[in-house]
């Protein structure tokens, strides 16, 4: 076998050898019969490998002529080389066939050295293109301007069959056709677009693109695009047109736009995109005029000069005030007509669709065609909220169902929509729940079914009502203890823990009061009380009520309580120590009586440092106190509390 395979090698590889000699100085005619040669030398070897019996012959080329084994016929052979001897053999064939046409006869020797040099199917559609690319080009570019010029049916019949030779003859393939044929189908739409009256096709004409695309094999979806270069800009000022003065296609229109996107070729995408440009067109001007009027209204002068980089004169503004209004909101500002019409617009011409998961989509925004900035946009979706529950009736209810079509429009992302929806609900809620415990104390049930009505409208859940309805109530409570605590008085400070008791509100850990504060508000309340005897030892019913109103535990209140009385019977010490030094007994009588009511809370154990001979002196006032209103025992009792607290006993 090896020594028949390089027999054949041999046989055909001195052929070729002289074929390409010629090849390269272009002796087309001698590199034509050479390679007739070696098709008839590869036919004798064939006939001879089938009478011995090798059955590998069936697949001659593959197995003698592959390019890629430098030990084949042809391995020789450069790329360029190989795929120059062949297209010098189709174009001689061609020449050399009487009527220019392949025959088959003609075609089978083309695909025979096709086999010989190893030329790929792919190479060799290329060089066929090449070759017989213009005769396809001609009879396209003929049945193109015929067609355009004068369209008949039987125009197109003949001029179809002009191509279907072309291509029959030279064997081309159909995607080559394709290929070809869009760029004259591109050419006949543009010549279509110059003559068509207005740039709309007649019958006849779109007729004779359709007999074009037919003839050229082009797939439908294949020709939407030089429709859409060409038709795009006659379809889309059709949909303006019909928009009117109100921007709103009415429904008798939609039919005849619809037949309009038909005559002109153009996909139902391409329409529909063509459709949302001229809305954006249609709307950019409505949302500006809306934001211009909203800035021109809240802002001032100057914030207006700021915020357009330019000087805007005395004139411009309507009152030039910040958002006061209902609750605080700046519901005032007159544009929510202005609003309604662009959200009108917007329903009434169906821009707005479902997607596949059944979320509503919104094509053209403000912020997606930058006719506003964020803050703006933030700024009316707040103004549109606020006019639409301050205001009643059913212009309050038409407001509400169209906010979150307004949201959609101005292109909000979610979280921002809810940041803003909570920012007005929590500035309600801070302002009702302030005057109402400002000027009642606490909130009646006529405020409390106000604020469900907001929480509604703003569409909260009922925990995020209670959640802001918590915080309101714990600013306005923080803001008054911070006012109380500045002078504090034990009746103020009494009502204000009250008041938080009656609402439910731990002073620590809903109003956020810390432990010191709470520790002063204490000292505060119970100070007064223990230096003028209100408060005894017999009085642990109030201090338990102090302490279970402030939120604290038993022994925290026992712990600040002791430290207050000692801290106290240090304060009356260090007073009865200055008045003795003095010699004023008389002024000391009333801190030693105070001094005892302290020792007893402590059973004496005040802690102070006294020298013996103060604290002898101190105990023979005491003595010498008229107390004989007092119960005997009780004052022989508070006389040895006081000279514990003296360490004189």
């Amino acid at each position: 076998k090896n020594l028949m395979k390089s027999m054949v090698m041999q046989a055909l590889g001195g052929p070729l050898e002289r074929t390409n000699k010629f090849a390269k100085v272009n002796n087309e005619a001698a590199t034509y019969d050479n390679l007739i040669e070696a098709l008839e030398a590869k036919e004798a070897l064939i006939s001879i490998l089938t009478k011995s019996g090798w059955d590998e012959f069936e697949a001659f080329d593959e197995t003698f002529c592959n390019p890629w084994d430098k030990q084949s016929a042809n391995g020789f052979l450069l790329s360029d080389e190989r795929i120059k001897l062949y297209r010098i053999f189709l174009t001689r064939s061609i020449r050399k066939s009487p009527d220019g046409v392949l025959s088959d006869e003609t075609y089978d020797q083309i695909k025979q050295v096709q086999g010989l040099l190893g030329i790929t199917d792919m190479q060799a559609e290329i060089e066929a293109r090449g070759a017989f690319g213009p005769n396809l080009q001609k009879a396209l570019d003929t049945a193109m301007t015929e067609i355009v010029a004068d369209y008949t049916e039987d125009l197109a019949k003949n001029m179809q069959k002009k191509v279907d030779d072309v291509m029959t003859n030279y064997r081309l393939t159909e995607d080559f056709l394709r290929e070809v044929g869009a760029t004259f189908y591109a050419k006949a739409v543009a010549l279509v677009s110059e003559s068509a009256p207005g740039g709309i096709p007649t019958e006849d004409l779109s007729a004779a693109l359709e007999a074009i695309g037919q003839l050229a094999k082009i797939e439908k979806e294949d020709t939407y695009p030089s429709h859409m270069e060409y038709f795009g800009s006659v379809y889309k000022k059709s949909v303006l047109e019909a928009m009117g003065t109100t921007g709103v296609i009415r429904p008798e229109f939609r039919d005849p736009l619809e037949d309009l996107r038909s005559r002109l070729g153009v996909s139902e995408a391409d329409s529909k995109s063509l459709f949302l440009e001229a809305i954006e067109e249609k709307m950019v001007p409505m949302v500006k005029w809306v934001g211009s009027e909203m800035e021109r209204t809240m802002l001032s002068q100057k914030e207006l000069s700021q915020r357009r980089n330019k000087d805007m004169g005395e004139d411009v503004f309507q009152t030039g005030k910040g958002a006061d209004g209902v609750l605080g909101l700046g519901s005032e500002v007159n544009i929510m007509s202005d609003i309604m019409e662009l959200v009108d617009f917007y329903r009434e011409n169906d821009v707005a669709y479902e997607d596949d998961d059944g979320e509503l989509v919104y094509p053209v925004t403000a912020l997606g065609t930058s006719a506003i900035d964020q803050e703006l946009a933030e700024l009316l979706y707040r103004q549109f909220i606020v006019g639409g529950f301050t205001t009643q009736g059913e212009k309050g209810e038409r407001y509400e169902g169209a906010r979150d079509t307004f949201a959609g429009i101005l292109g909000l992302e979610k979280s921002k929509l809810d940041e803003i929806k909570n920012n007005i609900a929590s500035t309600v809620y801070d302002n009702l729940v302030s005057n109402s415990l400002k000027s009642k104390g606490s909130m009646d049930q006529q405020d409390m079914m106000f604020l469900a009505n907001i929480q509604t409208k703003l569409g909260l859940s009922s925990e995020d009502g209670e959640k802001m309805l918590m915080q309101a109530q714990k600013k306005v409570l923080s803001e008054e203890v911070n006012e109380l605590m500045d002078s504090p008085t034990p009746a103020g400070i009494k009502a204000f823990r009250e008041k938080c008791n009656s609402m439910g509100v731990d002073l620590a850990e809903d109003v956020g009061i810390s432990k010191q504060r709470l520790t002063r508000m204490f000292e505060s309340e119970v100070t007064p009380g223990l230096k003028s005897g209100e408060i005894s030892t017999n009085s642990g019913e109030i201090l338990g009520e102090i302490q279970e109103s402030m939120g604290l535990e038993a022994e925290e209140c026992e712990s600040m309580f002791e430290s207050l009385v000692l801290q106290l019977a240090k304060n009356a010490m260090d007073m009865i120590n200055a008045e003795l030094l003095r010699g004023r007994d008389e002024n000391a009588v009333d801190l030693i009586k105070e001094l005892v009511r302290y020792a007893q809370f402590l059973d004496g154990e005040l802690g102070l440092t006294v020298e013996e001979s103060m604290a002898n002196q101190i105990a023979n006032i005491y003595e010498a106190l008229d107390l004989s209103d007092q119960d005997p025992d009780e004052v022989s009792g508070n006389l040895d509390l006081l000279r514990t607290a003296l360490s004189l006993s």
